[in-house]
């Protein structure tokens, strides 16, 4: 849908900078993102006790954690990319501060990403996590930690977080290209969407 918003002095072009003429005559086209990009997203630390408001866990037992995300709006349909999520935890007292994905073990790791991601097969994103036991650190008399959750969504990059290569997505870990001149690095993708919560404080014993 088309909406005449032609002014006397309209915005310069980011695309045409040098045509005077291109937005003497555009039109801007209205997209209220009310209407056509809305988001709704949630994360939840789950134990097995059959209390919800119970934050003290176990350290040599599992918990789950989920992350879901529910898009609506036609144009998500037409958007694509790579998400990730994590949990942030930030010891109260004596304790180390980490994010989930560095003290899960490396087979788990990539369940926090969901890569090549497009609207079009689906609008509802659902990520659940096992944590496996002694995986959050506790010491002899409990850690305390505030947690909180996070996610971003990036296009037109690769799915990892590693950003050592250049524009093109040349160089290895180094920046470096390998023997025969090729690169080897990934480059990180456009910022689209981010988001967080707290989950408030838990103890791990």
């Amino acid at each position: 849908m088309g909406e005449d918003r032609k002014k006397k002095h309209p915005p310069k072009s980011d695309c045409w900078p040098n045509d005077k003429d291109y937005l003497d005559g555009a039109t801007e086209l209205f997209l209220p993102s009310e209407k056509y990009l809305r988001a709704y997203w949630d994360a939840d630390i789950i134990d097995d006790d059959k209390n919800p408001q119970d934050t003290i866990i176990e350290s040599n037992e599992a918990f789950t954690v989920r992350f879901r995300v529910e898009l609506k709006g036609r144009l998500w349909k037409c958007i694509c990319g790579h998400w990730c999520f994590d949990l942030g935890f930030t010891a109260i007292g004596d304790g180390k501060d980490f994010n989930l994905s560095d003290v899960l073990p490396a087979a788990l790791k990539p369940d926090l990403r969901l890569c090549d991601w497009e609207g079009c097969d689906t609008t509802c994103i659902d990520l659940t996590i096992i944590v496996p036991p002694g995986t959050i650190p506790a010491d002899c008399c409990g850690t305390l930690y505030q947690v909180g959750a996070k996610f971003e969504l990036r296009c037109c990059g690769d799915c990892d977080c590693d950003d050592n290569g250049d524009d093109n997505g040349n160089g290895d870990d180094n920046g470096n290209g390998d023997d025969n001149g090729n690169g080897k690095g990934k480059k990180r993708g456009h910022l689209a969407v981010a988001g967080h919560e707290p989950q408030g404080e838990y103890m791990f014993v």
